[in-house]
Protein backbone atom coordinates (compact mmCIF):
# COMPACT_ATOMS: atom_id res chain seq x y z
CA UNK A 1 0.00 0.00 0.00
CA UNK A 2 1.11 3.56 -0.67
CA UNK A 3 0.52 6.06 2.11
CA UNK A 4 1.37 9.75 1.57
CA UNK A 5 3.60 8.69 -1.32
CA UNK A 6 5.43 6.06 0.76
CA UNK A 7 5.20 2.35 0.03
CA UNK A 8 4.31 0.47 3.22
CA UNK A 9 5.28 -3.19 3.29
CA UNK A 10 2.80 -5.45 5.05
CA UNK A 11 2.39 -4.16 8.57
CA UNK A 12 2.74 -6.49 11.53
CA UNK A 13 -0.49 -6.64 13.54
CA UNK A 14 0.27 -7.76 17.08
CA UNK A 15 -3.30 -8.91 17.66
CA UNK A 16 -5.49 -11.91 16.94
CA UNK A 17 -8.58 -9.70 16.72
CA UNK A 18 -10.41 -10.36 13.44
CA UNK A 19 -12.06 -6.94 13.77
CA UNK A 20 -8.74 -5.06 13.94
CA UNK A 21 -7.48 -6.91 10.91
CA UNK A 22 -10.72 -6.20 9.04
CA UNK A 23 -10.54 -2.47 9.81
CA UNK A 24 -6.89 -2.19 8.74
CA UNK A 25 -7.54 -4.13 5.54
CA UNK A 26 -10.54 -1.93 4.75
CA UNK A 27 -8.17 1.03 5.10
CA UNK A 28 -6.02 -0.60 2.42
CA UNK A 29 -3.24 -2.17 4.50
CA UNK A 30 -1.92 -5.70 4.14
CA UNK A 31 -1.46 -7.31 7.55
CA UNK A 32 0.80 -10.05 8.83
CA UNK A 33 -0.92 -11.21 12.02
CA UNK A 34 1.46 -12.08 14.85
CA UNK A 35 -0.42 -12.11 18.16
CA UNK A 36 1.75 -11.13 21.09
CA UNK A 37 2.17 -13.69 23.83
CA UNK A 38 2.39 -11.46 26.90
CA UNK A 39 1.29 -11.78 30.51
CA UNK A 40 -1.42 -9.12 30.65
CA UNK A 41 -2.13 -9.89 34.32
CA UNK A 42 1.29 -8.53 35.28
CA UNK A 43 0.52 -5.21 33.57
CA UNK A 44 -2.74 -4.52 35.43
CA UNK A 45 -3.15 -1.04 36.88
CA UNK A 46 -5.82 0.81 38.87
CA UNK A 47 -5.80 3.49 36.18
CA UNK A 48 -7.82 2.06 33.27
CA UNK A 49 -6.31 4.36 30.65
CA UNK A 50 -2.75 3.70 31.78
CA UNK A 51 -3.40 -0.05 31.86
CA UNK A 52 -4.65 -0.23 28.30
CA UNK A 53 -1.70 1.87 27.07
CA UNK A 54 0.78 -0.39 28.85
CA UNK A 55 -0.79 -3.53 27.39
CA UNK A 56 -0.82 -2.11 23.85
CA UNK A 57 2.84 -1.06 24.17
CA UNK A 58 3.88 -4.47 25.55
CA UNK A 59 2.11 -6.28 22.70
CA UNK A 60 3.86 -4.16 20.09
CA UNK A 61 7.29 -4.47 21.64
CA UNK A 62 6.91 -8.25 21.93
CA UNK A 63 6.64 -8.74 18.16
CA UNK A 64 8.19 -5.60 16.60
CA UNK A 65 10.55 -6.32 13.72
CA UNK A 66 13.04 -3.93 12.22
CA UNK A 67 11.96 -2.94 8.75
CA UNK A 68 8.21 -3.26 9.40
CA UNK A 69 5.55 -1.04 10.88
CA UNK A 70 4.14 -2.89 13.89
CA UNK A 71 0.68 -2.01 15.18
CA UNK A 72 -0.81 -3.22 18.45
CA UNK A 73 -3.88 -2.27 20.42
CA UNK A 74 -5.84 -2.99 23.57
CA UNK A 75 -9.52 -2.21 24.15
CA UNK A 76 -11.42 -2.04 27.41
CA UNK A 77 -14.88 -0.99 28.51
CA UNK A 78 -14.92 1.22 31.60
CA UNK A 79 -18.09 1.55 33.67
CA UNK A 80 -18.67 2.85 37.18
CA UNK A 81 -15.00 2.64 38.16
CA UNK A 82 -14.58 -0.90 36.83
CA UNK A 83 -12.64 -2.20 33.83
CA UNK A 84 -14.70 -4.66 31.79
CA UNK A 85 -12.58 -6.85 29.55
CA UNK A 86 -13.62 -10.05 27.79
CA UNK A 87 -16.09 -12.08 29.88
CA UNK A 88 -14.69 -15.26 31.40
CA UNK A 89 -17.97 -17.20 31.23
CA UNK A 90 -21.76 -16.83 30.91
CA UNK A 91 -22.22 -15.54 34.47
CA UNK A 92 -19.57 -12.88 33.92
CA UNK A 93 -21.10 -11.84 30.57
CA UNK A 94 -24.58 -11.70 32.12
CA UNK A 95 -23.36 -9.47 34.98
CA UNK A 96 -21.56 -7.13 32.57
CA UNK A 97 -24.54 -6.69 30.28
CA UNK A 98 -26.96 -6.16 33.16
CA UNK A 99 -24.67 -3.44 34.51
CA UNK A 100 -24.37 -1.73 31.12
CA UNK A 101 -28.13 -1.90 30.45
CA UNK A 102 -29.65 1.58 30.50
CA UNK A 103 -26.33 3.30 31.22
CA UNK A 104 -23.47 5.12 29.55
CA UNK A 105 -19.94 3.72 29.57
CA UNK A 106 -16.56 4.50 28.01
CA UNK A 107 -14.66 2.39 25.51
CA UNK A 108 -10.91 3.02 25.55
CA UNK A 109 -8.56 1.73 22.88
CA UNK A 110 -4.83 2.30 23.16
CA UNK A 111 -2.84 1.90 19.96
CA UNK A 112 0.94 1.53 19.86
CA UNK A 113 3.00 1.87 16.69
CA UNK A 114 6.60 0.74 16.33
CA UNK A 115 8.03 2.20 13.12
CA UNK A 116 10.51 0.34 10.88
CA UNK A 117 13.59 1.88 12.55
CA UNK A 118 12.25 1.56 16.11
CA UNK A 119 10.53 4.93 16.71
CA UNK A 120 7.50 4.40 18.98
CA UNK A 121 4.22 6.33 19.17
CA UNK A 122 1.11 5.57 21.15
CA UNK A 123 -2.29 7.16 21.59
CA UNK A 124 -5.54 6.55 23.44
CA UNK A 125 -9.04 7.03 22.04
CA UNK A 126 -12.23 7.24 24.10
CA UNK A 127 -15.78 6.70 22.83
CA UNK A 128 -18.89 7.08 24.99
CA UNK A 129 -21.61 4.47 24.45
CA UNK A 130 -25.14 4.49 25.91
CA UNK A 131 -27.31 1.38 26.01
CA UNK A 132 -31.08 1.24 26.13
CA UNK A 133 -32.55 -0.81 28.97
CA UNK A 134 -32.17 -4.47 27.96
CA UNK A 135 -34.60 -7.17 29.06
CA UNK A 136 -33.12 -10.11 30.98
CA UNK A 137 -34.43 -12.64 28.45
CA UNK A 138 -32.66 -10.75 25.66
CA UNK A 139 -29.40 -10.88 27.61
CA UNK A 140 -29.92 -14.61 28.24
CA UNK A 141 -30.42 -15.27 24.54
CA UNK A 142 -27.33 -13.25 23.62
CA UNK A 143 -24.99 -14.96 26.08
CA UNK A 144 -25.96 -18.34 24.60
CA UNK A 145 -24.21 -17.25 21.38
CA UNK A 146 -20.45 -17.12 20.93
CA UNK A 147 -20.48 -13.37 20.34
CA UNK A 148 -19.91 -11.92 23.85
CA UNK A 149 -16.83 -13.90 24.78
CA UNK A 150 -14.15 -12.35 22.59
CA UNK A 151 -15.20 -8.72 23.13
CA UNK A 152 -14.44 -6.22 25.86
CA UNK A 153 -17.62 -5.52 27.80
CA UNK A 154 -19.26 -8.65 26.40
CA UNK A 155 -20.89 -7.07 23.34
CA UNK A 156 -20.15 -6.23 19.73
CA UNK A 157 -21.22 -2.85 18.41
CA UNK A 158 -21.40 -4.36 14.92
CA UNK A 159 -23.59 -7.38 15.72
CA UNK A 160 -27.39 -7.52 15.95
CA UNK A 161 -27.38 -7.15 19.75
CA UNK A 162 -25.32 -3.96 19.60
CA UNK A 163 -27.34 -2.55 16.72
CA UNK A 164 -30.62 -3.15 18.55
CA UNK A 165 -29.62 -1.83 21.97
CA UNK A 166 -27.08 0.97 21.57
CA UNK A 167 -28.95 4.23 21.91
CA UNK A 168 -26.07 6.64 21.34
CA UNK A 169 -22.37 6.70 20.44
CA UNK A 170 -20.25 9.79 21.06
CA UNK A 171 -16.94 9.44 19.27
CA UNK A 172 -15.44 6.92 16.89
CA UNK A 173 -17.64 3.93 16.03
CA UNK A 174 -14.61 1.90 14.93
CA UNK A 175 -13.01 2.49 18.32
CA UNK A 176 -15.88 0.51 19.85
CA UNK A 177 -15.09 -2.29 17.36
CA UNK A 178 -11.54 -2.27 18.71
CA UNK A 179 -9.54 0.03 16.46
CA UNK A 180 -9.92 3.83 16.04
CA UNK A 181 -9.37 4.00 12.28
CA UNK A 182 -9.53 7.77 11.71
CA UNK A 183 -7.21 8.62 14.59
CA UNK A 184 -4.78 5.92 13.46
CA UNK A 185 -4.57 7.46 9.99
CA UNK A 186 -4.07 10.91 11.52
CA UNK A 187 -1.24 9.70 13.77
CA UNK A 188 0.37 7.81 10.88
CA UNK A 189 0.31 10.99 8.77
CA UNK A 190 1.83 13.02 11.62
CA UNK A 191 4.70 10.51 11.83
CA UNK A 192 5.14 9.71 8.14
CA UNK A 193 8.85 10.63 8.23
CA UNK A 194 9.46 7.53 10.36
CA UNK A 195 8.15 5.32 7.53
CA UNK A 196 11.05 6.31 5.26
Amino acid sequence: MRFSGIEITPLVLASASPRRREILERLGFTCVVEPANIDEESIRDNDAQLQTKRIARAKGNAVAKKGNLTVSADTIVYFDGTVLEKPRNADHARAMLRNLSGHEHSVYTAVALVFPQGHEVEFLEETRVTFRAIADDTIEEYIQSDSPYDKAGGYGVQDAFGMAHILRIEGCYYNVMGFPASRFMEVLAENRKFLL
